[in-house]
């Protein structure tokens, strides 16, 4: 995948510099995923995870929503629906659990990024073939969408889960999960401040001091607070930059878009 990239860089381990136009680059072209300051968890802690695979490689995150659908970020949705495979139910991304067919994809008809990459509307479905649907039990289970105001859960710890590089640069196999606290709007926007803020229903999480982060092949993975999907993993500055929050589609906003379109 070539669409954005950093996808969630909600703190640091590095001193943040402010974005300029030479660093700006760093929104894009990076699709492999990071967790710092994380720890291995199961897929047990984490029913609703999925992973999104082409050609045989792990390359974003989704959630469970209902026993057809997966949600993700829209710029994960490049390939056609022929061009995905989905496992679930597994700790280990490259074996166990279950592996999905894919037989349609439903990216936000107003999907689209700015000039520096950064994303908006980024969210899409994607629909299971039929006879591959999700066999619910411990190791897979539908998360529920937050449906409240994101603002009342500022300073509230959500978790993060995904198959992303860790600090040594290695791809685990195991999954791995990391909490960060979300932050109020105007703190990320003044983050961004370089880049006009973050876009309209948008949130961000992160740590100022660093050393946590989620970050590209988390891309399209869940932010949960209080067993609510409240985030999908979307981007943010660098992988591990302090000052700079990830930053997350608003499940809170798309719920009526996904509920129309996954009939759920």
């Amino acid at each position: 995948m070539h669409r954005l990239t950093v996808l969630l860089a909600f703190v640091a381990l590095v001193a943040g510099n402010p974005i300029t136009n030479q660093t700006v680059h760093h929104f894009v072209q990076r699709m492999d995923g990071r967790i710092v300051g994380g720890e291995e968890t199961t897929i047990e802690a984490a029913p609703y995870q999925v992973s999104l695979q082409h050609n045989g490689r792990h390359f974003c995150g989704g959630s469970i929503i209902a026993k057809n659908w997966v949600v993700t970020a829209g710029h994960c949705t490049d390939f056609p629906a022929s061009g995905y495979l989905i496992r679930s139910g597994s700790t280990n991304v490259n074996s166990g659990g279950s592996v999905h067919r894919v037989q349609q994809v439903i990216r936000h008809e107003n999907y689209g990024s700015d000039r520096h990459g950064i994303p908006s509307n980024d969210v899409a479905l994607l629909r299971v073939v039929d006879s591959d649907a999700f066999q619910f039990n411990n190791a897979r289970k539908p998360i529920s969408l937050y449906q409240g105001n994101p603002d009342s859960l500022v300073n509230k710890y959500g978790l993060i889960t995904g198959w992303g590089t860790t600090e040594s640069g290695q791809l685990p196999l195991r999954l791995r999960k990391v909490s960060v606290p979300l932050i109020s709007r105007p703190a990320c926007n003044a983050a961004y401040k370089e880049v006009g803020g973050i876009p309209q229903w948008e949130i961000c999480a992160g740590v100022a001091k660093g050393g946590k982060d989620s970050c590209q092949g988390d891309s399209g993975g869940p932010f949960v607070v209080n067993g609510k999907l409240v985030g999908i993993v979307s981007w943010g500055m660098g992988c591990g930059t302090a000052k700079y929050p990830g930053v997350y589609t608003d499940v809170s906003h798309y719920g009526s878009w996904i509920r129309q379109h996954a009939r759920i």
